[in-house]
């Protein structure tokens, strides 16, 4: 008995380094791991992947590839986030929604996890096995996903990363994997971390307090906890790689004005067939523009608003530009606080009845800093125009006032300080630089709540686990912005508020003067920017209510003698999404805002699954052909029950141990399935977006493109299929008592068809060849052929093929000195094949920016903004040495470089590869060291473990990106941020 104690200890010790092998990290508490020769009982739990328990851990034990990230690898890393952990997995690749340089996108509060680089929409993140409800606003808008925000990392005990498809087992999402994060029970004790730390350049303070107390016995047991975390921002100037971006942009002050030929000869006093100074050298009268644009940037410096029209600067584009880097910021300032019960209790009576519940929330508060307002076209498609007014009542028109046979401006209105007698709006441009950075504050506020009942004899033997679950999150914003229709009024010499008898008078008699430069302060204009300004409040909530049932029996009948297990489940849910923009949101009453959607949409989904385990040999089969050998088949039906539609999916799975438990082999198949999201299906009005997308006829890339997006109740379900190979060698010649190694290799594909997806780039070209635009697909275009506004709707067009490895190697050994501890995890992926719709071609995207397009005729690619990529390889190195309570952990995190479009990137001949830089690969290096103090003592210093350590070691700066000028920081701020060196130190006592 004592042997095989013995021989069972040493076995757990491998598959626990086998186990972090999966997740790339190491444990840290040596001692665990120490060798003993007590007797001991396996009990068995359940793993993501699965719905039976086992009693094993190793990676080589299942069936389907799952890594692991415990709790003690978030010490060890110096994390202070649930999306810290998960993104800096090799498994995450391009798509994911970062903290950091997100504040122009649609969700600056939030976070995900993209695996495969498939997307947040084709990951399912579940709590403690159950589904959680998705954040109330969509990735660009419309895309769900779970805001991994919302988890304290106090709460988690471990994460569980199924790298593999798993619709038929957990529904719709699971295209590339499942993410399961698993929160403490059966705590003992109590446990507070307090951890501080900064940056270098003492910008980004970071504090973290948690508390988690527990007590346990065999009827019950109950764990709380409380956290707190507050982090302060970054802006772009505090790094020399940011301060000037790659593009400056025509959202500018000095204003970039639109004018028509007409005002500008006249305001120049110059005759209708006079030349324009600036313009018109060497051009032909018949060839020349009516329409084009004016600007004082030449001479902002001495422009104090009251510049005449012959300061003015004529030319076909916008010549002013504007820094938007001198005061955006990075990395969002944020607070996090909240708490979480976990409890069970046997029932009186029963001797395995336990009624259980979880009770988790979560406030999270940030601000974001943008420069100030960019109005993008003063036409504004899908809101209200902006306008200033001429210098008199009675202006030259515009070809598009000429065609609406009305101005712009109000009748009558008039600015005193308009050099021009014209009214400002349609392709005219203005940064707003005196009404102050624009401000976006995020308040959101996460409750899961869980009520279950399980046993494990029901019905004589069966295990049951029945539960009911409530999760919600609600998101509230209070925007300090800019009003269209108020800025309008200040710029109106004649509106109301400048009259001394009106009810609405703001004290002055002196209108908004948008014609100086911002540096040269205007003292009127700062005095009655205010008026303009408004506070936007937004509500967004999402909830899921759910049910499910699982019975499970892990004997429900032999083969070969061997016990086969069989789970059956049954799962419903009701979802709802509610939408409530502020009045002036919904109007598109806000400068450089789109118009917000309103929406409450609600839905029903029922499922019914199974899953079987077969383990057809095992060791003690003595078979000739193989040591062990075992099949798992799961199957799911999923009832749209809103949308009267219906799917089933399949799913097997092998593994095969050919000679003895050193070497395994696992297979798997399976389709999946991802419903489109509430906002695809069911949005209200129009989602407005800037993108960028090239003119076809001119080749003038605009990186920020009006775009509109309209949901579509039609969609279905988009399809994938699943297939994975994986081959697990822990070799026999080194294991010892001291030593082990272990080895991993899984090939993955996936296909996905029929995905929900929206082309600008390909409707502008199909409008500019004259090829049939479909319902709700458009391009507006000015009175000079300038593209206005691009719109597209939702469809099932695209198809993607994916394939990759993924591989892990590791070795520990114990010697007099301590204990050793090396592992390698990386992710390749090999081939991303992208198809826009089914006569499409298909176009590699490993290796490019995330949002690079390809021409679908002639293949050639042109840029978008560069912040992403699809990385061909992705990994992280750790090395670990502990003795006595004390450990060193050094980790490398590699992410690969991809092409990059240069400055000198020529549309005219897209692939001369003089257009093209590629962005170096980068290795950070991450360095913790901690020691246990007192450790066992009973007094107040008693196991006491401080933690000292620093994230990006060698301070290491972003690889430049330029993505054509698209780039907005001169780096790729979704697979970086600005960060730096940061050094913290963590102080954690038992009690």
């Amino acid at each position: 008995m004592k042997q095989l104690a013995t021989l069972q200890r040493r076995t757990l010790r491998a598959k626990v380094t086998v186990l972090f092998i999966a997740s790339g990290l190491l444990a840290t508490n040596a001692a665990a791991q120490e060798e003993t020769e007590e007797p001991f009982e396996l009990e068995p739990f359940k793993v993501v992947g699965s719905h039976l328990s086992v009693t094993e851990m190793a990676d080589r034990s299942n069936i389907t590839p799952v890594s692991v990230v415990m709790a003690a690898d978030f010490d060890a890393r110096g994390f202070s986030t649930t999306s810290e952990a998960l993104q800096s997995l090799s498994v995450n690749n391009g798509g994911s929604v970062p903290i950091s340089n997100n504040a122009t996108g649609f969700t600056p509060s939030a976070s995900s996890v993209s695996l495969r680089g498939l997307g947040p929409e084709a990951t399912l993140v579940l709590i403690n096995g159950r589904r959680v409800a998705p954040f109330p606003v969509g990735t660009d808008g419309t895309t769900a996903f779970v805001d991994l925000n919302s988890f304290p990392l106090a709460a988690i005990d471990r994460i569980e990363v199924l790298k593999d498809g798993a619709s038929a087992l957990y529904g719709a999402d699971a295209v590339a994997g499942v993410v399961n994060i698993v929160t403490k029970r059966d705590f003992r004790g109590t446990e507070l971390t307090v951890k501080y730390g900064n940056t270098t350049s003492a910008d980004a303070g970071d504090l973290t307090v948690n508390l988690v107390s527990g007590m346990s016995d065999e009827d019950g047991s109950v764990t709380v906890g409380a956290n707190y975390y507050k982090r302060n921002a970054i802006f772009n100037r505090d790094r020399e790689y940011s301060e000037v971006p790659p593009f400056l942009s025509s959202n500018a002050s000095p204003l970039n004005f639109q004018i028509t030929r007409e005002a500008a000869l006249q305001a120049l006093g110059l005759g209708p067939g006079d030349a324009i100074p600036g313009l018109d050298d060497g051009v032909a009268v018949e060839d020349r523009e009516d329409l084009f644009f004016t600007s004082t940037f030449d001479n902002r410096d001495s422009n104090d608003g009251t510049l005449p029209a012959t300061d003015y600067q004529y030319s076909d584009g916008r010549s002013s530009s504007y820094n938007f880097n001198e005061t955006a910021g990075s990395y969002p300032e944020y607070e996090r606080k909240g708490g979480f019960l976990s409890w069970d209790k046997k029932m009186r009576g029963t001797e395995s009845l336990f009624l259980y519940g979880d009770l988790f929330y979560q406030n999270t508060y940030s601000v974001n800093e943008l420069a100030p307002s960019a109005t993008g076209n003063f036409g504004n498609p899908g809101g209200i125009s902006l306008v200033i007014p001429a210098s008199t009542d009675a202006p030259i028109l515009t070809p598009d006032e000429v065609a609406a046979g009305s101005r712009s401006a109000a009748v009558g209105a008039f600015n005193p300080f308009n050099p021009f007698n014209q009214d400002f709006s349609g392709g005219t441009r203005a940064r707003l630089a005196e009404f102050g950075n624009r401000i976006y504050r995020d308040t959101n506020d996460a409750l899961n709540a869980t009520l279950g009942l399980r046993t494990d004899s029901f019905l004589g033997g069966w295990n049951l686990d029945a539960s009911l679950s409530y999760s919600s999150i609600k998101n509230t914003t209070r925007n300090t912005l800019v009003s269209i229709s108020r800025f309008n009024r200040l710029s109106n010499a004649a509106d109301p508020i400048f009259d001394e008898t009106s009810d609405e008078y703001i004290g002055t008699t002196i209108p908004y003067n948008p014609f100086g430069y911002y540096q040269n302060e205007i003292e009127n204009n700062a005095l009655i920017a205010p008026y303009a300004k408004v506070d936007l409040k937004d509500t967004n909530e999402s909830s899921l209510y759910g049910t499910q049932v699982v019975i499970s029996k892990n004997d429900l009948f032999r083969i070969n003698d061997n016990p086969v297990g069989f789970a059956l489940g049954y799962e419903y849910r009701w979802e709802t999404l509610s939408q409530s923009p502020d009045a002036a949101a919904s109007t598109g009453d806000v400068i450089g805002s789109s118009t917000s959607n309103i929406t409450d949409a609600e839905r029903e989904i029922g499922s019914l699954y199974f899953e079987m385990n077969m383990p057809i040999v095992l060791p003690e089969n003595d078979a000739s052909w193989a040591y062990s050998f075992t099949a798992n088949l799961a199957g799911r039906y999923e009832d749209f029950v809103t949308q009267e539609d219906s799917i089933f999916v399949p799913k097997a799975s092998l593994r095969y141990l050919p000679f003895d438990d050193s070497f395994a082999i696992r297979a798997s198949w399976g389709e999946g399935y991802r419903q489109p999201s509430m906002y695809e299906l069911y949005a209200q009005g129009l989602t407005y977006t800037l993108t960028p997308v090239t003119n076809p006829l001119t080749s003038v890339n605009e990186p920020e493109q009006d775009a509109s997006i309209a949901s579509n109740p039609t969609l279905k379900a988009e399809e994938s299929t699943n297939q994975s190979l994986g081959l697990i060698w822990t070799p026999s010649f080194l294991a010892t008592d001291n030593s082990a190694a272990s080895f991993n290799l899984d090939y993955w594909s996936i296909e996905r068809n029929g995905n929900v997806t929206v082309d600008h780039q390909d409707v502008v070209n199909r409008f500019f060849a004259n090829e049939t635009l479909l319902a709700g697909e458009g391009v507006q275009l000015d009175a000079s052929d300038q593209i206005v506004l691009v719109d597209g709707i939702f469809r099932n067009l695209g198809n993607e093929d994916a394939t990759g490895f993924d591989i892990g190697a590791s070795y520990f050994v114990d010697t007099d000195f301590g204990r050793w501890d090396f592992s390698v995890n990386a992710s390749y992926l090999d081939s991303y094949e992208i198809q826009q719709f089914p006569s499409a071609p298909f176009f590699e995207y490993v290796g490019w920016t995330e949002d690079v397009l390809f021409d679908n005729t002639t293949g050639d690619p042109s840029p978008g903004a560069g912040d992403d990529a699809f990385l061909q390889w992705k990994g992280v190195f750790a090395a670990t040495w502990s003795k006595a309570g004390t450990s060193v952990n050094l980790v490398g995190n590699y992410t690969d470089g991809y092409r990059d479009f240069s400055f000198d990137w020529d549309p005219g001949n897209p692939n001369d590869p003089a257009g093209f830089n590629q962005v170096e690969a980068t290795i950070l290096w991450d360095i913790t060291a901690s020691h246990n103090f007192w450790e066992g003592q009973e007094t107040w210093l008693g196991d006491t473990k401080i933690t000292v350590g620093i994230r990006n070691l060698l301070d290491e700066a972003p690889p430049y990106v330029s993505s054509w000028g698209n780039n907005s920081t001169g780096y790729s701020g979704f697979l970086y941020s600005s960060e730096g060196r940061f050094a913290f130190i963590s102080i954690n006592k038992k009690i």
